[in-house]
């Protein structure tokens, strides 16, 4: 695994206004990509406090603000959970008994399940989680994630860029929460990670049917980069080297 040393050095040389034209205008996102930073120590300058359910700083700068949600400014116990806010969770958070009380399909079995299968940043890792749009972010914010909301096809490239640069392949979730997706899990993998989120983390972020969430360490913008710069399909080469069907006859009749 890289270190935490080396992410910041191989991040540091991408420039975020380019990733964010390159999102925007060559794998044309419709939403703006967002910058996360998990703060330790102060928030930034400029970032406003908002009492929203963790997962909806996302929407919030998608929409041009600049916002964080930390242990005082919150509207959701479970976020607060994931993000590690909590330094001695209920169980009745911990083992999912607010799914069974609030949705009939859950099982008692499912829900523990579901919670002891989803990643949660340890507890007192970070002060404070923030969000700002991508090209947005002021000098000297680092950013440590890259979440964006986006279809299945440029899902497949951005979060799969990794995979073609280095051989790294992202990380695919379906189940736990929004906020233990896209915050928590990359942490934990290090790795670029796709999502669906949750029923009210697809809602508070008014996430369409064929849309998913992907988030993007730091240690992997140059790969997205890399991927669009070297950018080339032959389709024809393609057919001949993998299909019998279309390989060049080379028999000499």
């Amino acid at each position: 695994m890289i270190s935490q040393e080396g992410m910041t050095n191989v991040a540091a040389e991408v420039d975020l206004d380019y990733l964010n034209e390159i999102l925007m205008k060559r794998m044309r996102l419709k939403r703006r990509p967002v910058a996360i930073t998990y703060v330790k120590g102060e928030p930034p300058a400029g970032y406003e406090p908002v009492n929203e359910v963790a997962c909806a700083i996302v929407r919030l700068a998608e929409e041009g603000r600049k916002v964080y949600v930390d242990a005082n400014h919150h509207d959701c116990w479970v976020g607060q959970y994931h993000l590690g806010f909590l330094s001695d969770p209920e169980k009745y958070i911990t083992e999912g008994k607010y799914l069974t009380d609030a949705q009939g399909f859950f099982t008692e079995q499912g829900a523990r399940c579901n919670k002891q299968q989803s990643h949660s940043l340890p507890a007192d890792t970070i002060t404070a989680l923030a969000a700002a749009p991508l090209d947005q972010v002021p000098a000297g914010v680092q950013v440590d994630l890259l979440v964006a909301i986006c279809n299945a096809q440029q899902a497949m490239q951005i979060a799969g860029a990794a995979s073609v640069r280095e051989g790294t392949f992202p990380h695919g979730e379906l189940g736990p929460s929004a906020c233990s997706s896209i915050f928590a899990a990359p942490w934990h993998t290090q790795n670029s990670v796709f999502a669906l989120g949750d029923g009210g983390g697809r809602a508070f972020n008014r996430v369409g049917t064929g849309e998913m969430f992907i988030s993007i360490p730091r240690h992997h913008f140059r790969f997205i980069v890399e991927l669009v710069e070297n950018f080339r399909i032959d389709p024809k080469k393609m057919r001949e080297v993998i299909m019998p069907s279309h390989a060049p006859d080379n028999s000499g009749t």
